[in-house]
């Protein structure tokens, strides 16, 4: 539209091309299962090409073989080693030799590792006073270099191309404290205090290189997701969920799939440095 000195160009976009994903090329870390799974089936299904990667290059190619034939969009299956800057190198190279670009990137791959189970009746002894130092240390590697490498794998692609898409995967443990009684007596081990410090930091680096990379056209943002149901203990479930306002834990088949299309799509491209949290309400009071 035509317009005076100083007034905005506009030019008016249906609600249909701001979701859609239509040429472009989508790389969701870990996404052959779980919150991964939920967001490679949204970007195809909004009409991306999906490179789905995992530790093992069977499952992801396997994931990716299911995942075209569900959506009818190209998919490719890659193993990754996200804490290895050599196996990013790899990743980046066999998916520029195919796309010839990248324009979405969901840093979602994580891990840690916990060999014991700490008393019902003294949580904190297994959360921070047993806590071995080389599991800390794998978590690290895994949820917090593993998310600066991928950022620094993409990031000179999508600068070239004056636009890109980073969804940075953290969780609502990077927000505040656990309340570890809601394990008690349920089996399963607590969450660890080096989760809880890589999602924190997830957020903040999201925070730090969005603001470097915007005047680039590469808009980065992240997820905070709340816990999602997966088979775990009843008695967990309904500790969970009575802390939760919507009363339920979050549900894979639905739950995650908008905001990871929100954030990846030209929806959200007056959103930056943003940490949007899908929790059910369970950080709200």
């Amino acid at each position: 539209l035509a317009c005076k000195k100083g007034e905005y160009m506009q030019t008016k976009k249906h609600i249909r091309d701001l979701f859609s994903l239509q040429g472009k090329v989508a790389l969701v870390t870990g996404g052959v299962r779980g919150l991964g799974w939920q967001a490679s089936e949204a970007l195809a299904e909004a009409g991306a090409a999906v490179i789905m990667t995992s530790r093992t290059k069977e499952h992801a190619e396997l994931a990716a073989e299911r995942l075209e034939r569900n959506t009818g969009q190209p998919c490719m299956g890659l193993a990754l080693e996200v804490s290895s800057e050599i196996s990013w190198e790899k990743c980046m190279d066999e998916i520029l030799s195919r796309f010839g670009h990248l324009d979405i990137l969901v840093n979602n791959a994580g891990g840690r590792k916990v060999t014991s189970t700490p008393p019902a009746e003294d949580f904190a002894k297994g959360f921070l006073d047993d806590r071995p130092l080389e599991e800390w240390k794998y978590s690290l590697d895994v949820m917090l270099t593993g998310v600066f490498l991928g950022c620094r794998a993409v990031a000179p692609v999508m600068k070239r191309q004056k636009y890109g898409k980073i969804v940075n995967i953290a969780s609502i443990d990077g927000i505040r404290g656990r309340d570890l009684r809601i394990y008690k007596n349920t089996g399963l081990s607590a969450t660890v205090p080096d989760y809880l410090a890589c999602k924190s930091a997830v957020i903040n680096f999201t925070k730090g290189i969005a603001v470097v990379l915007a005047p680039f056209g590469v808009y980065v943002n992240c997820i905070s997701p709340g816990g999602f149901e997966r088979a775990q203990p009843e008695l967990f479930i309904k500790h969970y969920a009575y802390e939760t306002p919507l009363g339920r834990m979050g549900d894979d088949s639905k739950d995650l799939k908008g905001a990871v299309l929100f954030a990846c799509a030209a929806a959200s491209d007056y959103m930056v440095g943003h940490n949007l949290v899908i929790d059910g309400g369970f950080t709200a009071w």
